[in-house]
């Protein structure tokens, strides 16, 4: 119940305002609980910040889960996540939070690389499911779902931090149609295609 409550308070003080840091104190105080209290459940900061991760990362899964819902095709699945994923950056409401949660990442992967690692793979899981539906149904034959989706997250990640951060960004359509041309021309290569090595000029 005390955890509970803690991650609520969090979440509150987020959705109010994800650009300052976040505080142990300003949780305590929103949640009406003692310092001994969060630390019977948290080490420290960034324990509870991998806990938020998670949190996140459940409810952008369950997004992605109502947008693929949406579509029909495999292929307008893929674009339908990437356009989910991308929407982190690009839509208003959300970029504040996913800014937040990018600039922590890094650190909170040294400490905790397994944690991260699982929030990561829950996003990822949606657009797992739609590769090896689309390769039982001949669209995509020779996909690889758990890496084939893990390098289109990196896709999406790169795009992602150049509009977070403002580096070289472009426009939601441009971006999109990027990523999930590159996801879309891989994933239709035959297994012949995908496993052949460049020649070597030796």
């Amino acid at each position: 119940m005390e955890r509970e409550a803690l991650l609520s308070a969090a979440q509150r003080l987020l959705a109010r305002d994800a650009r300052d840091p976040l505080r142990v104190d300003d949780v305590l105080g929103e949640a009406g609980l003692s310092t001994r209290a969060f630390y019977r459940h948290f080490h420290g900061r960034t324990e509870l910040f991998v806990a938020l991760l998670a949190a996140e990362a459940e409810r952008a899964a369950e997004r992605l889960d109502a947008r693929l819902a949406q579509a029909t095709t495999p292929e307008d699945q893929v674009r339908a996540w990437v356009e989910g994923v991308l929407a982190l950056a690009y839509d208003r409401r959300l970029a504040a939070r996913a800014r937040l949660f990018a600039g922590e990442r890094a650190s909170l992967a040294q400490e905790f690389p397994a944690e991260v690692d699982r929030c990561v793979r829950t996003q990822l899981a949606p657009l797992e499911r739609v590769i090896a539906a689309g390769r039982e149904e001949g669209a995509f034959p020779g996909a690889d779902p758990v890496a084939d989706a893990r390098a289109v997250h990196h896709i999406c990640a790169g795009l992602m931090a150049d509009k977070l951060w403002g580096s070289g960004a472009m426009s939601r359509d441009r971006a999109v149609a990027l990523a999930a041309g590159f996801a879309l021309q891989a994933l239709r290569a035959d297994g012949d295609e995908r496993q052949r090595r460049p020649r070597s000029h030796a």
